[in-house]
């Protein structure tokens, strides 16, 4: 990547393609999301809690695929889920800070997509250097990601106080019987749920989270839909079931 301060003169003539969201997501095995898309997602995706490489926190992803750089649900350049999220929905630009924790943002672009060229797409400025409404749109969007990022970084926060997040293995079964296990994900402990006194209860339904809670776990019924798919390639080794463990590691995906 090569992420560059967005400028009306040196990308004034820059165009970003229309399939730019399911190029962007077609290698993407985990999708980034937030706390507010969670239950659009759950009716095509599982849903799951993955660490942050770089600060250790929690960050909220669809599983797309068992395979790292592949997603099921991009076929010929073409989305197939229901909700698109904000990660793909922005691509291929950012909302930036010149100093950490400034609040001095501007938009910024990855120069080495695919999905920016010259010729065809949704224009970023019109004839006069200004920001096309394209352009607008995508700012307002970035913008109003950033607030859910930090909401989301708070529901990870007090589910982690909670003792509300657990780490799980997802061990795939093959056909020809081998077995494969992906480690590096979390679930939401629904038995620790379970047993919560009601003032905790009533603040975490008060706060949204309870509704974000219960949508992770009934996304992990999709996981038997992404076997499915997966199992719609011919080129991939064919999946007889699929178990979800307590996990012995911590390994990332």
């Amino acid at each position: 990547m090569a992420i560059k301060e967005l400028s009306n003169t040196e990308h004034k003539a820059l165009k970003i393609s229309p399939d730019a969201a399911a190029i962007y997501a077609s290698t993407q095995h985990l999708l980034n999301l937030r706390a507010t898309e969670v239950a659009k997602m759950t009716c095509d995706l599982p849903v799951f809690f993955a660490r942050n490489a770089q600060n250790g926190s929690y960050t909220l992803s669809a599983l797309t695929s068992f395979n790292a750089n592949q997603n099921l649900l991009v076929n010929n350049t073409k989305w197939q889920a229901l909700y698109t999220p904000v990660c793909m929905q922005s691509y291929p630009l950012y909302l930036l800070t010149r100093e950490a924790n400034s609040s001095d943002y501007f938009v910024a672009i990855d120069e080495q997509s695919s999905v920016v060229n010259t010729t065809q797409g949704e224009a970023l400025f019109d004839g006069n250097a200004n920001p096309s409404l394209f352009l607008s749109a995508q700012q307002k969007l970035l913008e109003g990601d950033l607030k859910n990022d930090y909401l989301t970084y708070q529901f990870t926060q007090e589910l982690a106080r909670l003792g509300l997040i657990k780490n799980i293995d997802i061990v795939l079964q093959f056909g020809q019987g081998e077995t494969q296990t992906i480690q590096g994900l979390s679930t939401v402990d629904e038995d620790k749920l379970q047993t919560l006194d009601n003032d905790t209860i009533v603040s975490l339904q008060k706060q949204g989270y309870l509704n974000v809670l219960n949508s992770m776990l009934i996304s992990l019924f999709q996981l038997n839909a992404l076997v499915k798919l997966h199992n719609l390639h011919p080129e991939l080794k064919p999946l007889k079931q699929i178990k979800l463990e307590l996990s012995r590691d911590a390994h990332a995906l």
